[in-house]
């Protein structure tokens, strides 16, 4: 597998996609606009009550809700656009059919969700069982702290696997346009097969590199005075779409058999 040419294709198509096309990268600038401005709502010193504690009426709840309840019907029609990215559109497709953006963006959200669910539900409430009971070192309590163990053990396995499959399980999807071949368990296993498990894990690795170094580069900007969020929001639309593009070249490796992308509506 050649991923220097998998990174310089996804390099080029996210930087195509956004230079010169303003108006597509004002979208995602003001759609993600609501989630960077709850920190400006948020004041931890007037949260602190005299005794050391939280003082939690002084949270601005309202305000928070509204820009988490804003940000998030507008993150729709990003995920939205992700999901032509993931149709294997080029080069970079525009905002338009707002309706369709909006209810991919839900599926694939809800593809990510039935991924996850498992492992997250079965990894949260372990966990808090395990606290209520850790306190408890009594001998019978043991055989049921070793079974709370085991069980935080296996939703972290499945957690993993969710992530291995779920990047190509969302994929899988817009390419289908079903939810269910999204999370299609099998058909994905022979995906990766076919792009070789040393070749899934090494892009991923690289991924995870390319994803640490652009961190890095985000913690930096994040400390500029007064202006660091911004540059925050305008570089933030090339990673998302480096990353979409990034993700849709591995899974098209393994594709048995072309499957057309759906029309752009």
């Amino acid at each position: 597998m050649d991923f220097s040419a998998v990174l310089t294709d996804s390099v080029t198509y996210s930087l195509e996609a956004l230079m010169g096309k303003w108006l597509r990268w004002a979208i995602f600038i003001v759609f993600a606009l609501p989630a960077s401005l709850i920190r400006f709502v948020i004041n931890p010193k007037t949260f602190v009550a005299s005794t050391g504690g939280i003082n939690w009426s002084a949270i601005p709840w309202s305000q928070i809700a509204i820009l988490c309840g804003v940000g998030l019907l507008l993150s729709f029609f990003i995920t939205g656009y992700i999901v032509r990215i993931y149709r294997g559109v080029k080069p970079a497709p525009d905002f338009t059919g707002w309706t369709n953006l909006f209810i991919d963006g839900i599926k694939l959200d809800i593809v990510w969700i039935l991924w996850f669910m498992p492992g997250i539900v079965i990894t949260v409430l372990t966990s808090a069982e395990f606290l209520v009971s850790f306190t408890d070192t009594s001998g019978s309590n043991l055989s049921f702290l070793l079974l709370l163990s085991l069980l935080l053990i296996a939703g972290s396995i499945l957690i993993i696997i969710a992530l291995l499959f779920g990047i190509l399980g969302v994929i899988r999807f817009a390419r289908t346009n079903s939810i269910s071949e999204g999370i299609n368990f099998s058909q994905i296993l022979t995906q990766i097969r076919t792009i070789g498990w040393g070749n899934y894990i090494i892009a991923l690795v690289l991924f995870a590199v390319a994803a640490a170094i652009y961190f890095v580069v985000v913690m930096v900007i994040a400390f500029i005075p007064y202006i660091g969020w911004i540059f925050i929001l305008v570089v933030n639309p090339f990673f998302t779409i480096f990353v979409a593009r990034y993700f849709t070249l591995i899974y098209e490796l393994g594709e048995q058999h072309q499957v057309s992308p759906a029309p752009e509506m």
